[in-house]
């Protein structure tokens, strides 16, 4: 039994990007397109961990609900959610196991990027080095 089949597709038909235009949200936000500095954002990850740190919050993380928790902070934390989302993410996710020590270098890598003290590959590579002594090399004769 043969399958074929018989496909023609016409490009010049095809919808495209302008077609949607009017109906697509805006792709740049000049609110939240501008980074914050170093201290917004360790105030607002901290603050994001204090106030999720209660028993409600800590059985959403439990059942692994993470789109309630999510949606619970989403408009009081829209800076961060919306500048940093995969850090929004993990602060909620991790709660009291979030890694402040890790989070602290991060920030102090990003801080010394942006003041030109340090250039954005090396501090890279150097944060990269760190994980690699905490997470990997403890790990590679376990199995």
């Amino acid at each position: 039994m043969s399958n074929n089949f018989n496909v023609s597709f016409n490009s010049q038909n095809a919808p495209n990007l302008d077609d949607f235009k009017d109906e697509l949200p805006p792709m740049k936000s000049e609110e939240f397109d501008q980074h914050l500095d170093t201290e917004q954002i360790k105030s607002m990850v901290y603050t994001l961990l204090s106030e999720t740190d209660n028993p409600q919050d800590d059985k959403l993380r439990t059942c692994k609900n993470y789109a309630e928790l999510r949606g619970k902070y989403k408009n009081r934390y829209a800076g961060l959610l919306m500048r940093y989302p995969s850090l929004y993410n993990m602060v909620l996710e991790a709660g009291k196991k979030f890694d402040l020590i890790q989070f602290e270098q991060m920030m102090g890598m990003i801080g010394r990027v942006r003041r030109n003290e340090v250039d954005e590959n090396t501090a890279s590579r150097a944060f990269g080095e760190r994980m690699v002594e905490k997470y990997v090399k403890p790990n590679l004769g376990k199995n």
